[in-house]
């Protein structure tokens, strides 16, 4: 795998980022869990998710999905993994929409 630092960050990535948009619908929570893993395997340490993932979800209360399945993943792992995110669209009708999982 090929890394590179992240902008102006102290963050070193892999130069391939896992995008996540799918996990939580065409995606189920086993597959995604196996890409994860084998991304990980590969050393890939770079994912991309919002919580606005997954994409299409009728009601947007349903969303996160992407990013809960992510965190469960990363029990253990968080400190070899970059998450990105997006800003500047609508992702959530909830007004607290960070939680733990």
């Amino acid at each position: 795998m090929r890394y590179t630092m992240l902008g102006g960050a102290d963050l070193k990535v892999s130069r391939l980022c896992l995008g996540a948009m799918t996990f939580g619908k065409q995606t189920d929570e086993a597959e995604a869990q196996r890409i994860l893993d084998m991304a990980a395997a590969g050393g890939s340490n770079f994912i991309d998710t919002a919580d606005g993932y997954p994409m299409g979800m009728p009601d947007l209360s349903r969303t996160r999905r992407s990013e809960d399945l992510i965190g469960r993943w990363l029990k253990g792992k968080r400190d070899r993994v970059v998450i990105a995110t997006k800003t500047g669209a609508q992702m959530s009708d909830d007004p607290a929409p960070c939680r733990r999982v």
